[in-house]
């Protein structure tokens, strides 16, 4: 007769702090905090959104990274990516920007104008033994990704595999994203890696782990044997977010992620020298 596995309870819950992106442009950022640095490979959670953006608004300007993938998603609004390679894409609602920055890579994101614009960008940390990789990018639309229901949720899968079903981006390290959309109150129970750390995240709406309530911009790590469930009170966009246990050091400086200060070092050496290459304005 096989254990009953209790489902998930909240062992952290981090409420995301305002930080100014552009002079037009304020999210909540819910990863990196200052008692919590990563959940899996992810190290990086910034919400902006929902916000109206009018015709030439928004967007960044051409911007370095280095040692991380970068995966812009959207709830609503559509945006555009460019970058130093030449790579381009656009996507829309349910749809992903997987950007692996590696040795170092250039980019800007705009979004579409005259349109509610409502999203999350997440950083992964790349492993030290390729986190000087070749840069690349995915541009992944909604009908490419994997659209499953799981309880009362509409899920739809961006990296990683969930119940049965494998999201199609090519991915670095061993982790899960996925969104669970709830058009009314209801709950899920899904299984889950046991050895992986994981992070539910309200984008909109509100969730509840066991006697833990979460509003729209909090994150909560999990405790959890392979099983995740929570519940909703009504209409939510939760995201499930985490992966393999980082073991290596990280260091953060601006948009590079290393393991080290000299890999910092070199990486700011290579966007000086221009072996990152450029991007117009």
């Amino acid at each position: 007769m096989s254990a009953v596995v209790a489902p998930a309870r909240a062992e952290r819950v981090v409420v995301a702090e305002q930080a100014q992106v552009t002079p037009t442009l304020i999210v909540r950022r819910a990863l990196p905090d200052a008692g919590l640095r990563a959940v899996g490979p992810w190290v990086f959670l910034d919400h902006f959104g929902p916000l109206d953006v009018e015709h030439g608004d928004g967007g960044t300007s051409p911007h370095p990274h280095a040692g991380i993938e970068t995966v812009t998603y959207l709830f609503a609004g559509s945006m555009h990516h460019r970058d130093s390679l030449g790579h381009q894409g656009s996507v829309g609602p349910g749809g992903a920007q997987w950007m692996t920055a590696g040795r170092g890579i250039v980019h800007a994101e705009r979004p579409g104008g005259g349109e509610r614009l409502h999203g999350l960008q997440l950083w992964t940390k790349l492993p030290r033994a390729i986190q000087f990789a070749e840069p690349g990018y995915q541009n992944l639309l909604a009908k490419d990704l994997p659209s499953i229901r799981v309880g009362d949720a509409d899920v739809r899968v961006v990296g990683g595999e969930l119940a049965g079903r494998a999201s199609p981006a090519g991915t670095r390290s061993p982790l899960l994203l996925a969104h669970f959309a709830f058009a009314a109150a209801g709950r899920v129970e899904v299984a889950v890696p046991a050895d992986f750390e994981l992070a539910l995240y309200v984008a909109a709406g509100e969730a509840q782990v066991r006697d833990v309530q979460a509003a729209t911009g909090t994150l909560v790590t999990l405790a959890h044997e392979g099983v995740v469930a929570f519940d909703v009170p009504g209409a939510a966009d939760v995201m499930l977010l985490g992966g393999a246990r980082l073991a290596e050091p990280l260091v953060f400086h601006g948009p590079f992620v290393m393991d080290s200060v000299a890999a910092i070092r070199q990486a700011e050496r290579d966007y000086t020298a221009g072996n990152m290459g450029t991007l117009s304005a």
